[in-house]
């Protein structure tokens, strides 16, 4: 079944607006940009940027998941290609710093965090710019590696069906949007995020997606709930 399809439409819409998580834009030292292969990420940076919201953009993503879901088929780090995503909407070239080696959420903080002291910058508020579903779990990597930052996660404004009806290949989103979900379950026992509060709601939506069949990304040997197999 599609995306659109209402049995696939109905959880896929609760699982959704739990992982869009998008604080109130406010005044930040910066705005990290997580890479992927959604470059919309870098156009809701550049307009934070243009609103005077942050002085400089960190742009973080290298050459990340060859041969995988997430292969973004680009021959250059994603933060390059963000970059210059951003220059076209009005960013000076100057008041971008690139990151080009994360190849992860975890990465996107930690060597973000490591180009930022470089520059000389002292971060104590930081907009994080990531794909719409993708901010719960930014939120809770951020939290986990770099505590110290105030964050305040943003996104596009754009709703899930105007989302996935302009994805080239929407499967493949869908599949990514529950391999996150699973993240979410499975990391904070790893200790790689923050545990986060998971509603019964959600959780029997991503089980009705998972038996729909889009599981194939989920963390292997964890079942859904996060217990080890």
């Amino acid at each position: 079944m599609a995306w659109s399809d209402p049995e696939i439409a109905r959880p896929l819409g609760v699982v959704w607006d739990y992982m869009r998580l998008v604080h109130p834009a406010a005044p930040a030292d910066a705005i990290l940009t997580l890479g992927s292969f959604d470059p919309q990420a870098a156009v809701h940076a550049a307009s934070l940027w243009r609103a005077g919201l942050a002085p400089v953009v960190i742009m973080s993503g290298g050459i990340a998941h060859r041969g995988g879901l997430l292969d973004t088929g680009w021959d250059r780090p994603e933060a390059e290609v963000f970059a210059d995503v951003a220059v076209r909407e009005g960013v000076p070239r100057e008041k971008i710093l690139i990151e080009d080696r994360a190849q992860n959420t975890g990465d996107n903080f930690i060597l973000g965090k490591a180009v930022a002291a470089r520059a000389g910058l002292h971060l104590e508020k930081l907009l994080v710019v990531a794909k719409p579903y993708m901010t719960r779990r930014g939120f809770a990597t951020g939290r986990k590696v770099w505590p110290e930052v105030e964050l305040y996660m943003q996104c596009e404004p754009i709703d899930m069906d105007a989302y996935f009806a302009r994805e080239p290949d929407p499967e493949r989103t869908l599949l990514a949007m529950i391999g996150d979900l699973h993240r979410i379950v499975v990391y904070p026992v790893l200790g790689f995020q923050i545990e986060q509060e998971r509603p019964d709601a959600v959780m029997q939506a991503f089980a009705a997606l998972v038996a729909a069949g889009y599981g194939s990304r989920l963390v292997a040997r964890y079942d859904l709930s996060g217990r080890r197999l």
